[in-house]
């Protein structure tokens, strides 16, 4: 006798067999007990799920001794010879085969005689879209109205072909593709009683190769059965079956997210040098990247139909560390570029310039994390009410006497045997101890040519300074002048708003004013800040200070901050 491959060897004998479909088992097996079973049912569904067994089983079930029954006995005649292939009141048609009118008007004819020894004579029709619209015509009313020991069971890969004349006179069952871990238990069952030996790493390769269909899986394992006479071993598989481990997908796709382009080249070029074809590793990619992204926007159980357990969480695992614009950025780029991959001659190289570009790609900051620090900030100047501060308001007025003599000890000019006036009190300033050095990080136009002499001067340059650096910082000095020097002490009046005043008053800002004035002047310095409810700052002929020195309304408080926490900077208005 010849070898009886492994789909007809296990094929399913009652439903209970049957690798999953329940919805349509469970469905049939109360139709059978309630008595309802129509006269004419349709299963449709892809290649391998279950189609004509069902039809067999149920073929079983109506003409069982035993019968109707939800489970045949499969040791009567009628159970026998349809398991066999060989029954005479069961007919399986190959509809691409018999599709012509003539063949139908021919079953019609037979199908007014009584069944030999069962119940019912039964039609299976497989690949029933593939009759002709003549055939289909001539079937119509036999179908519609058969005589009461006629039933009819239609199986087709393609129900859209089918005319809608067929489908309304048909109860349709669809079937689905079945799920990769109930595929591996029906292998691993198979194995067990076939005295296989074989890992469960393998299985699941096989039953991913599949996409669902438990014929083809079977179909797989035969081959793979025959390449060894013993243990089969994982790397056995993969040669046998010409397909790639997983991990090169897992590998590929860390080195395109730490930016090792060489990395990426070199699976890439050992995968040309395996032989695989480029074109069909390049969708698997596709396809690991775009499972990537259903685990991070959080549908990762709707991969369990197609993807192993054990591989889900090998997923997760990495789609940690990938966010979900990253991996849109990526999907998007790759089918841009398919059509080239798939038509180009040279489809290595193109695959190769579009990792290049993968690894390369700017990673875009995510917009979640934007929103979250812009509600932070929000949030954080919302709660600065006027009552959280006690900084006493000082309105401008005139120079007190003793004011205007340290201004006046502060501008007097420096000749030899000068000294400050004896009145005051208190020594007179030295200009050439707070004349500051030039640090290395500000820009040659941006520092007085006398510097520490002028304070207008000086404090323009600092206000350079901290726009470049901090540009909600100097925003919030917009409104202000330096009003002393005094050794290591500064002295700056603010004009603005309570706002600003709160911001100004955070450790962070006095700490970056103080370290930009304290490099400028090249010693330590301390900050004494005033403020004045006006929002403008008013001409001070004492101090020199004129409107001059009223900077340009910059950009909200707000975006300030963002640019602040973000690093960035407006390259337009």
């Amino acid at each position: 006798m010849s070898y009886l491959v492994l789909a007809r060897k296990y094929r399913p004998q009652t439903f209970e067999e049957v690798v999953e479909q329940k919805q349509v088992t469970l469905t049939l097996t109360n139709a059978i007990k309630a008595g309802r079973v129509a006269h004419a049912i349709l299963f449709s569904g892809p290649r391998g799920t279950g189609k004509t067994t069902i039809a067999r089983i149920l073929a079983k079930a109506m003409n069982c001794e035993k019968g109707p029954t939800p489970r045949p006995c499969n040791v009567c005649r009628s159970c026998m010879e349809i398991t066999a292939g060989a029954a005479t009141d069961v007919f399986e048609i190959d509809g691409a085969s018999n599709n012509s009118v003539d063949q139908v008007r021919e079953l019609r004819e037979n199908a007014r005689f009584m069944p030999a020894h069962s119940p019912y004579k039964i039609y299976i029709i497989d690949e029933v879209h593939m009759l002709s619209k003549s055939a289909f015509n001539a079937l119509l009313k036999t179908l519609e109205e058969p005589p009461p020991h006629v039933m009819f069971f239609f199986a087709t890969t393609e129900p859209h072909k089918v005319p809608v004349t067929i489908l309304s006179r048909c109860q349709r069952h669809d079937l689905s593709y079945i799920s990769i871990d109930p595929i591996v238990g029906h292998l691993e069952m198979i194995c067990g009683k076939e005295g296989v030996k074989i890992g469960k790493k393998s299985l699941e390769l096989i039953a991913r190769e599949t996409g669902g269909s438990v014929r083809d899986a079977l179909s797989l394992l035969d081959q793979v059965m025959s390449c060894s006479e013993g243990e089969i071993s994982h790397d056995m598989v993969l040669q046998t079956l010409g397909v790639l481990d997983n991990d090169t997908l897992f590998q590929l796709s860390d080195s395109v997210l730490d930016r090792d382009i060489k990395r990426a080249l070199e699976i890439l070029d050992n995968v040309y040098r395996s032989g695989h074809d480029i074109k069909k590793f390049y969708s698997e990619v596709m396809a690991h990247l775009r499972n990537l992204l259903v685990i991070k926007v959080g549908a990762g159980d709707e991969l369990s139909s197609s993807i192993p357990s054990s591989e889900v969480k090998r997923l997760e695992e990495q789609a940690a560390r990938m966010s979900e614009l990253f991996l849109t950025q990526a999907l998007s780029l790759m089918m841009a570029d398919e059509e080239k991959v798939r038509f180009s001659q040279h489809p290595r190289i193109v695959m190769e310039m579009v990792f290049v570009k993968l690894a390369k790609t700017a990673r875009a900051l995510p917009v979640d994390m934007l929103i979250k620090k812009i509600d932070e900030l929000k949030n954080e100047l919302s709660s600065m009410a006027p009552e959280n501060f006690s900084v006493p308001e000082v309105e401008p007025g005139p120079l007190t006497d003793e004011q205007d003599t340290r201004d006046k000890t502060f501008h007097a000019p420096h000749s030899e045997g000068e000294t400050g006036p004896a009145d005051t009190g208190k020594p007179a300033m030295d200009v050439n101890r707070v004349v500051p050095g030039k640090p290395d990080d500000i820009p040659d136009d941006k520092v007085p040519k006398v510097m520490g002499v002028d304070r207008a001067a000086d404090w323009e340059a600092i206000l350079a300074i901290i726009g470049d650096k901090h540009p909600l910082l100097a925003a919030n000095l917009n409104n202000s002048t330096l009003t002393a020097v005094k050794d290591n002490r500064l002295e700056i009046k603010v004009y603005g708003s309570k706002t600003n005043r709160a911001i100004l008053q955070r450790k962070q800002s006095l700490d970056n004013l103080k370290k930009i004035c304290s490099d400028f002047f090249k010693k330590e310095m301390e900050i004494s800040i005033t403020y004045n409810a006006n929002d403008t700052i008013g001409t001070d002929a004492t101090h020199g200070n004129t409107a001059a020195t009223r900077r340009r309304p910059g950009p909200h408080p707000m975006v300030l901050e963002v640019l602040d926490i973000f690093g960035g900077k407006i390259i337009n208005t």
